[in-house]
């Protein structure tokens, strides 16, 4: 009895899968040498950084140095 339901449940759970399986795919974005998605633009291309590449690196140091533990813990006296 018990054999029979767990059989089932395995069966079942099987259909499941394999009904899932073939739902529709994400459309092809890319065609023999040419890519059709979103283009790329620069990290600093917004009104953030104001379009400068200058800020965008003064901002990316800055980061950088936040995250050095060397610079973050203050000197001791000893």
């Amino acid at each position: 009895m018990i054999a029979r339901r767990l059989i089932a449940g395995c069966a079942i759970g099987a259909l499941i899968a394999a009904v899932a399986g073939c739902g529709d795919s994400k459309p092809v974005v890319y065609k023999q040498g040419q890519y059709q998605g979103k283009p790329d633009s620069q990290p600093w291309d917004n009104a953030l950084f104001k379009d400068s590449k200058v800020e965008w690196e003064k901002a990316i140091k800055a980061r950088n140095q936040n995250q050095d533990e060397y610079t973050r813990i203050p000197a001791s006296g000893k």
